[in-house]
């Protein structure tokens, strides 16, 4: 089974994803984005998040629910360092001595860390081993209908030391003032999880771990994306710039085979998204829909999701 999810969330004064620091200067991440202006395309600069800033949160929330129900996490992940097993020195925590067939170690990786075998990994020694992710996220970026209100701005802070009895001055290393860019926008991010992937092998096709297990790794992986969904806990510097705003939208799909919601970033997308649908029942295929857009809150959604894959015996 395939599962897509579409998600439009507003954030207010976000410091979501920072790309650099030019001096007392953090820039917030920006990309350029094509809209249309009185019938013309033209190209402007938005704040963006990053695909690897939403994939690296969602990895986290995966240690934490695989670790709660038992399953293994290596030690790197664990600490939230996602070196994977990407040359010998980490590979060997894993699997010493390291064997020669490629099939052997990918088995020894996938049974020693739950978020390797979602989220793959690259063994860059000889022989070289890949395993794409089962999970792909796109940037989050303004929807385009309002693309042009999205804005970044830098906001003043400082720091100040505190004086004592022998000096009239404060230490000046510490009272220093400093820029945060932060951006504001109603942004559009998809998620693809592949869980037909989980707990199989890249090279071969067979389950590399038996089916209980798999289907607990397919649980675990669900429910971190819906954790880090309902609880806004993803990006940078939540602890001083938490955004301001939640989840306007979302829309799940479950297919049998690959299906990608049509992005969150067009105002009609849901509705492109059951027109679509229409087409491949009518094909025969099974699939299903449910949707957040107001009168269902996003929890609801997507317990609907969780339930119906209960029922289908996904895990």
């Amino acid at each position: 089974m395939f599962l897509s999810v579409g998600v439009r969330f507003e954030a207010n004064v976000e410091a979501l994803n920072m790309v650099e620091t030019a001096g007392n200067y953090g820039k917030h991440r920006r990309v350029p984005y094509l809209v249309e202006e009185d019938g013309r395309l033209k190209t402007v600069y938005v704040p963006a998040i990053s695909g690897e800033s939403l994939a690296h949160a969602y990895q986290e929330h995966l240690v934490r629910e695989a670790l709660s129900i038992g399953l293994p996490v290596c030690d790197d992940c664990q600490r939230g360092e996602f070196y994977k097993s990407m040359n010998k020195v980490h590979l060997e925590k894993k699997v010493s001595p390291i064997p020669d067939d490629p099939r052997a170690i990918e088995e020894a990786i996938v049974k020693a860390c739950v978020v390797e075998d979602v989220g793959g990994f690259l063994y860059a020694e000889k022989p070289p081993v890949r395993r794409t992710s089962a999970f792909q996220v796109s940037y989050a970026l303004p929807v385009k209908s309002v693309a042009l209100f999205a804005t970044s701005e830098p906001q003043l802070h400082a720091r100040h030391a505190q004086m004592d009895a022998s000096s009239k001055k404060g230490n000046a290393s510490e009272q220093m003032i400093y820029y945060v860019e932060t951006g504001t926008a109603l942004y559009g991010f998809t998620f693809n999880l592949d869980l037909d992937a989980v707990g199989v092998s890249a090279i071969t096709s067979k389950p590399i771990i038996d089916e209980n297990e798999i289907k607990k790794r397919r649980e675990a992986s669900l429910k971190a994306l819906f954790r880090m969904l309902s609880s806004s806990q993803f990006g940078a510097k939540l602890s001083r710039f938490f955004p301001v705003g939640g989840i306007r939208e979302l829309v799940v799909v479950v297919t049998e085979h690959p299906f990608v919601v049509t992005s969150p970033i067009y105002d009609d997308y849901i509705e492109k998204t059951k027109k679509r649908l229409e087409v491949l029942n009518g094909l025969g295929e099974e699939t299903f829909l449910a949707v957040a857009d107001g009168e269902k809150v996003p929890e609801e959604a997507l317990k609907e999701v969780i339930d119906y894959l209960h029922g289908k015996g996904a895990f």
